[in-house]
């Protein structure tokens, strides 16, 4: 199979064409986080062509897992996420050269690997990973998208250099936030949040303006919304970079 026949729904869109599916392709991409989101951003990043996919989970597949990331089968039960989810993903695209990583990430290891890295996702569920995705990636001033969701709500945003951070909008707040396994997530929202960090990512790659602000979804009523993002000049995290 050719690229030109892969890709030809892209190359033949005008805002994407052959340079915005090249800076997909040429795009070097890390995604923490294996679970519900990142199991739908895995599978668009891949199909769609980028140039390597570095992932980063430490987990291994429960039964559980099952309901929402496609990635994994009942005969996966027990295995590392990242090592099944590196063989589907080679299996349905093996133009795209992917590295796994079985560590729990944290800042300092997060600032070694962005040195090779254009765009950052994470999908992992909890506010210390979180943070050392933000902090590393302000550090090494590569942009990041961000996904969540519980229950039946979503949130996401793309955080660029000089723009405002994941400290500035989510404050002392994020500490209090709850994770799926205690409070539940329906698994179609996960999907659904998690495709749309894959489009995030796609279009900021392609050269396209994806927009700004916080992108919140609401399963119940099946709405997004959008809010501003104001930086914080008195972020601890940000205000001197």
């Amino acid at each position: 199979m050719s690229a030109s026949s892969r890709y030809s729904a892209h190359l033949g869109l005008e805002p994407i064409g052959t340079a915005g599916q090249q800076g997909i392709l040429d795009a070097r991409v890390g995604l923490v986080g294996l679970g519900g989101l990142g199991c739908a951003v895995a599978q668009y990043l891949v199909s769609s062509g980028v140039g390597s996919l570095t992932l980063f989970d430490f987990d291994t597949v429960s039964e559980s897992n099952l309901a929402r990331q496609f990635l994994y089968r009942p005969e996966d039960v027990g295995l590392r996420k990242t090592e099944v989810a590196k063989s589907r993903l080679a299996a349905d695209n093996p133009q795209v050269a992917l590295e796994i990583h079985d560590v729990r990430v944290d800042q300092e290891y997060l600032e070694a690997q962005l040195l090779s890295l254009d765009l950052l996702l994470d999908a992992s569920d909890n506010y210390g990973t979180r943070q050392a995705v933000n902090r590393a990636c302000l550090s090494a001033r590569v942009p990041w998208v961000m996904g969540a969701a519980i229950r039946m709500e979503g949130q996401l945003a793309l955080f660029k250099p000089g723009g405002a951070c994941y400290s500035c909008v989510y404050r002392e707040a994020a500490q209090m936030l709850e994770d799926c396994p205690g409070a539940g997530i329906f698994a179609s929202v996960a999907g659904i949040v998690g495709v749309s960090m894959a489009h995030l990512a796609l279009m900021h790659l392609a050269g396209l303006d994806s927009g700004t602000g916080l992108h919140v979804f609401d399963g119940r009523s099946n709405q997004w919304q959008r809010l501003a993002l104001t930086r914080n000049p008195h972020c601890p995290e940000c205000a001197d970079t």
